[in-house]
């Protein structure tokens, strides 16, 4: 049977109506997987595009950059959200951070010398032997009568002398543990030690542990936290206190961090808690485990540890997962004061340590060297640089590796000698300067002199001499707050309001680089965050005002509103 002329036209007409209008909905209709971000300012930490007004984002990553018209031409019905009279910057990175040594000390006590604010956490400051003294003792008759009492932020230099028969005058009807600022070395009275034993093997070869004094350091910490682990590792404690460590982050505008310690306590454990609570799709965060080489295996640096590290590798996500780097610990805690030093060594004649004597700290990283690892190093005093940096020479020698990228962590005092040494080889850095504005003025009047004090962070030198800086908290150390940090390094003031050694201040693009793409170097990263360029993570830290267009003394003071991560955006006010 022959078609209709006239049903043939009236069904193309038909058909074209309807062809139009699924394309008029299909071009109308918003774009669910593609979303604009526009603010008074976007910092790209990109030399090609310093400056950007809007940015485009699908599937977690930036897409394109540029002017708000231009990106809204090219997707027009793109949902958009503006950031009225705010500052976006890349997403500050934390690169060495502790979120299990902090899970562990956020719900205890905390009597330090200088104040703190933290989520949730006011702290006042403490000073003087008589101040702390007594806040000690009426912190610890409010404590629960059927828990220790623990207390964390003790400093001898502030707070007097510390010993196992101070604390069981102070505190002596139940157990009781003072934890140092550093968290390299605890003091316990009788009430604790009587619950514990330690045998002569226990103590053998260990010149870090005081029995008689209660007192446990360095690498005798450890021996004391395996003895006490059940009664200060609690499990319900240590998730409340992970729980904050994820507000402490994102108050810090912080989009990534590296626990630059994994299984400080125990691998397996530090593993689940974080899966359970890091790996949560309301938090706002990634995280990179970096173990510690001593804490891997049966026999740290063997064969067998080497590959319990590579199937650690294939554990976790992209918010959650271990890294192809290793943590070494030189010398001693830079907030004890047992850093190591070269001459004339420490003015009132006591020594530093070592947490790895030499040739173990060796043995350990040729074996991850060998394997092809990064390999972080906590180095603190001239000296301890020195032997690590010796033993950086003498590895790439044996074993040549272009961009090994070793690191050097906290580096709290080097001599003017060392930093030309350390971009030679290849070395970079990640510095804690908070060492600088706690300790600066203390210890001119005590160990150092201000010679060697005021020079604590000799920022310029290094960036002088090509060496790559990051910075970073080692939170508790310092606050997690990379914008304070940043203040620290571009101003060099003590907490007194002391400036100390200016000439070796960073600038504010110098330090905000130290927070983003630097940071991220450190971490092998810098391919995926660190700066807003096309096919990176949607990572941004919103700010209330623009660190470049303020007096760099109030860098601290700029409000965080909050972050974007991967494209969501976590507001502080939520």
């Amino acid at each position: 049977m022959a078609t209709s002329p006239l049903i043939s036209t009236r069904s193309k007409i038909l058909l074209t109506l309807l062809l139009a209008a699924i394309a008029w909905w299909y071009l109308s209709k918003p774009d669910q997987s593609l979303r604009l971000i526009s603010a008074q300012s976007i910092i790209t930490m990109d030399s090609k595009q310093p400056r950007v007004e809007a940015v485009a984002i699908e599937n977690g990553k930036v897409v394109a950059l540029g002017t708000l018209e231009n990106l809204q031409q090219r997707w027009p019905t793109a949902k958009h959200e503006h950031f009225d009279n705010k500052v976006l910057t890349p997403g500050f990175i934390e690169n060495h951070l502790h979120p299990a040594m902090a899970a562990l000390l956020l719900p205890f006590h905390w009597i330090t010398p200088f104040e703190w604010h933290l989520p949730g956490k006011e702290v006042p400051a403490t000073q003087g032997r008589e101040q702390y003294q007594q806040r000690l003792k009426e912190a610890a008759k409010d404590a629960p009568d059927d828990e220790w009492f623990i207390s964390w932020g003790y400093h001898h230099y502030f707070h007097g002398e510390m010993s196992r028969q101070l604390l069981d005058e102070l505190i002596p009807d139940r157990p009781a543990l003072v934890w140092h600022r550093s968290f390299h070395e605890v003091w316990v009275n009788s009430k604790a030690m009587d619950l514990v034993t330690f045998t002569e093997e226990d103590l053998k070869d260990q010149h870090q542990v005081n029995i008689e004094e209660g007192h446990f350091y360095e690498s005798g910490l450890m021996l004391g936290l395996n003895k006490f682990r059940d009664y200060i590792i609690k499990a319900g404690r240590f998730m409340g206190g992970l729980e904050q460590v994820v507000d402490v982050v994102h108050a810090g505008g912080i989009t990534t961090i590296a626990d630059m310690a994994n299984g400080m306590f125990d691998l397996n454990m530090e593993w689940w808690a974080f899966k359970w609570v890091l790996d949560d799709k309301d938090v706002g965060f990634r995280t990179r485990l970096i173990p510690m080489a001593d804490r891997v295996g049966q026999q740290p640096g063997s064969a067998e540890a080497l590959a319990e590290n590579e199937a650690l590798l294939q554990k976790g996500n992209d918010k959650l997962k271990f890294v192809k780097q290793t943590k070494l610990l030189a010398d001693g805690a830079f907030y004890s004061q047992l850093m190591q030093m070269r001459d004339p060594g420490y003015l009132d004649g006591h020594h530093g340590e070592w947490i790895t004597e030499p040739e173990k700290l060796e043995e350990l990283a040729s074996a991850y060297w060998n394997a092809d690892y990064q390999i972080h190093i906590h180095s603190n005093g001239d000296l301890g640089t020195e032997v690590v940096l010796d033993m950086i020479e003498r590895l790439n020698h044996k074993y040549p590796r272009i961009d090994h990228r070793t690191t050097l962590h906290h580096l709290g005092y080097i001599g003017p000698d060392q930093a030309e040494r350390i971009a030679e080889l290849g070395v970079i850095v990640s510095a804690n300067p908070y060492y600088l504005h706690t300790l600066g003025e203390t210890y001119s009047e005590m160990g150092l002199g201000p010679e060697r004090a005021h020079y604590i962070f000799r920022a310029r030198d290094l960036l002088d001499a090509g060496v790559k800086v990051s910075l970073h908290s080692d939170f508790s150390m310092a606050p997690a707050q990379p914008l304070r940090l940043a203040w620290v390094a571009v101003n060099r003031e003590g907490a007194g309001g002391l400036q100390m050694a200016n000439e070796q201040s960073m600038t504010v693009h110098e330090a905000m680089k130290a927070i983003t793409i630097d940071a991220a170097h450190a971490i092998q990263m810098e391919s995926e965050i660190g700066s807003i360029e096309v096919g990176k993570s949607a990572d941004f830290t919103v700010l209330e005002q623009d660190p470049y267009q303020i007096e760099p003394e109030k860098l601290k003071d700029i409000p965080i509103w909050g972050t974007i991560f991967e494209g969501q955006t976590f507001p502080l006010s939520k």
